[in-house]
């Protein structure tokens, strides 16, 4: 038995009521209703609406079972707005966070292989022992990398001279 499948198709219909009969004259072509479209690997898409007020429009996609979801869709927003630059500066993104704890925070970027250390002292609660505070938090930086899969990723790429400048 041959299955008949449904289609879309665009197009106006017209009703005549001197003879109780419809027809349906379909379009060709539609105009575009996108433009500027633009793709990333992963899924993601970027276009602009076509109309009196056009709209810039971004759709990010990942799959449920990612170990990482956050990360995937943080890289496709970034390759899908590399054209547009912020105002202001745009605050560390929690995503290259590796270090989070006790006022201690260390950021990896992995294409620049840099590593930003950001750290607070509270001088009032630590006032004669603020020294050991800030060597208290190098201390911990020190332990935690290591346990760090992105990060002795990116140490082992730039030992096998994967990352060169």
């Amino acid at each position: 038995m041959d299955k008949q499948k449904k289609i879309k198709v665009r197009g106006s219909g017209c009703y005549d009521l001197s003879d109780n009969s419809f027809s349906f004259k379909a379009f060709n072509e539609a105009p575009p209703s996108k433009q500027n479209v633009q793709t990333c690997a992963g899924g993601g898409k970027s276009w602009v609406t076509v109309g009196s007020d056009p709209s810039r429009m971004i759709s990010l996609k990942c799959k449920q079972s990612s170990p990482d979801q956050y990360s995937e869709l943080v890289t496709q927003f970034n390759k899908l707005t590399k054209d547009l630059k912020p105002s202001k500066p745009v605050k560390m993104p929690d995503r290259l966070r590796v270090v989070c704890e006790d006022g201690l925070q260390c950021w990896l970027n992995e294409s620049k292989a840099e590593l930003t250390f950001s750290g607070t002292v509270s001088i009032s609660k630590h006032t004669r022992d603020w020294q050991a505070e800030v060597l208290r938090q190098v201390q911990l930086v020190v332990r935690r990398l290591p346990a760090s899969d992105r990060f002795n990723k990116v140490i082992n790429s730039i030992k096998n001279g994967g990352q060169k400048k």
